[in-house]
C-alpha cells in the first residue's frame, strides 16, 4: 500500500498463477489480553491474504511479547503511540478496556489509521457521542468489532421475519442463562470487567450483542420494563437482567441475559408471528409451523468474528460503508443505558 496525501491506495499484484490480487493491510494491534489472544487473533490468521499483523502492543512487556511470539515474532512495543507513529501500518485494531476506547481512537484518527474498536463503544454516553461526531469528518474506516452484527443465523432470521415467512411477526424472546464466574471463565478474572468504569457491569459487556443484533432485526428498540440483580458481586454492578422492550413495527419483546445461572444453561433466540415461530438455538436456526418444522439450517461456529473483520476489509480496500458504524454502536449503547435508567 502507499498513502499519498491521508488517501491509501491498494498495491495490485498479480501471484504466481497469474491472478490480479491485493497486498494484505498491516495492521496493528493494540492490546495483547484475552480478546485479542482468543477471539481476534484465530480468525486473523486465517486472513493472511487480507492482513498482515505488523506491530502489536501491551502497557506490559510480558504480554505484548507472549503475543507477538503468538502471530509470529513481530516487533512489540508497550506504548500505542510508537504504533501509530509506523509510517507502515495502515489501520488498528485496539482491544483494550472499554474507558480507554476514547482516548486511543482519538490518538489513532490524528495518526491517520484505519480503525477497528472493541465494542461497546466507550464507557459513558458523552464520550460515545463525541466518538460519533469524529466519525463524521474522519476520512478512513471507523469501525466496531460488534461480532453479533455478522451473525449469519441472525441475518438469516431478519430475510424470513421481512419475506412473511412466519406472517406478521408480534413478540421476540432471547434467554440467555449461563454461569460465568472466576473458575470457569477467563473475562470474569478481568480486574478493569470487576472494577468496571461504566455502568451496567458484566451485563453491559456482554449484552451489548444481544442489543445490537436486536436492533439489526427490529430497528431502534426502545426499553419498556426492566430489572437487574447482581448475584455474584465479583462480576460488578449488574450480571442479570430482564429487559421488556417495544419496537417501531409494533413488536413486543423480552431480553433475559442471567450470567450467574446456576444449573441451568440456555442461549434462545425466539421469533413468534402470526403464521409461525423462528428460532436460534445455539448455532442451529428452525422454522415451524402448527407442531412441524418446515426448515432446519446449521449454522457452526457462526460468531461473527470473521464477517467482522471481511467488512473491515472491503470497507478500506473498496470504499464501502461499515454495518457496524459508531453510531449504530452508540445506538445500542444508548438504549441500553437508557433502560437502566427506567429501574434506577
Amino acid at each position: 500500500m502507499k498513502t499519498t496525501d491521508g488517501i491509501i491506495y491498494i498495491t495490485k499484484y498479480f501471484n504466481n498463477k497469474g491472478d490480479l490480487t491485493l497486498k494484505p493491510i498491516k495492521l496493528g494491534i493494540i492490546g495483547c489480553g484475552i480478546a485479542a489472544r482468543e477471539l481476534h487473533w484465530p480468525v486473523l490468521k486465517e486472513m493472511t491474504d487480507k492482513f498482515e499483523i505488523a506491530a502489536v502492543c501491551n502497557h506490559t512487556e510480558e504480554k505484548a511479547k507472549s503475543f507477538s511470539q503468538m502471530v509470529g515474532n513481530v516487533p512489540y512495543v508497550l506504548d500505542y503511540n510508537e504504533i501509530l507513529n509506523m509510517k507502515d501500518i495502515d489501520a488498528v485494531d485496539i482491544i483494550l478496556p472499554i474507558e480507554l476506547n476514547f482516548e486511543t481512537v482519538k490518538a489513532a484518527m490524528k495518526a491517520n489509521k484505519h480503525i477497528i474498536v472493541e465494542k461497546p463503544l466507550a464507557s459513558n454516553l458523552k464520550d460515545a457521542e463525541n466518538m460519533v461526531e469524529l466519525e463524521k469528518t474522519y476520512p478512513k474506516v471507523a469501525m466496531v468489532a460488534e461480532n453479533f452484527r455478522y451473525r449469519k443465523a441472525v441475518e438469516k432470521a431478519g430475510n424470513y421475519m421481512a419475506s412473511g415467512k412466519i406472517g406478521k411477526p408480534y413478540a421476540v424472546f432471547w434467554n440467555k442463562f449461563d454461569k460465568v464466574d472466576k473458575v470457569t471463565n477467563l473475562y470474569a478474572n478481568t480486574s478493569w470487567r470487576i472494577n468496571h468504569k461504566y455502568p451496567g457491569g458484566f451485563v453491559t459487556d456482554a449484552g451489548i450483542h444481544n442489543i445490537a443484533a436486536l436492533r439489526d432485526l427490529l430497528g431502534d428498540i426502545k426499553g419498556t420494563g426492566i430489572f437487574t440483580k447482581s448475584a455474584n458481586p465479583e462480576l460488578g454492578q449488574i450480571d442479570s437482567m430482564s429487559l421488556q422492550f417495544s419496537s417501531p413495527q409494533d413488536i413486543s419483546g423480552v431480553v433475559n441475559l442471567f450470567f450467574s445461572s446456576d444449573g441451568y444453561k440456555e442461549n434462545t433466540l425466539k421469533i413468534l408471528g402470526t403464521q409461525g415461530c423462528i428460532t436460534i438455538d445455539g448455532d442451529v436456526l428452525t422454522v415451524s409451523k402448527g407442531d412441524s418444522v418446515e426448515l432446519q439450517e446449521v449454522y457452526p461456529q457462526d460468531d461473527g468474528y470473521r464477517g467482522e473483520f471481511e467488512d473491515f476489509y472491503k470497507a478500506i480496500s473498496e470504499g464501502k460503508k461499515s454495518k457496524a458504524t459508531f453510531y449504530e454502536s452508540y445506538l445500542d449503547l444508548k438504549m441500553l443505558i437508557d433502560a437502566y435508567n427506567l429501574e434506577f
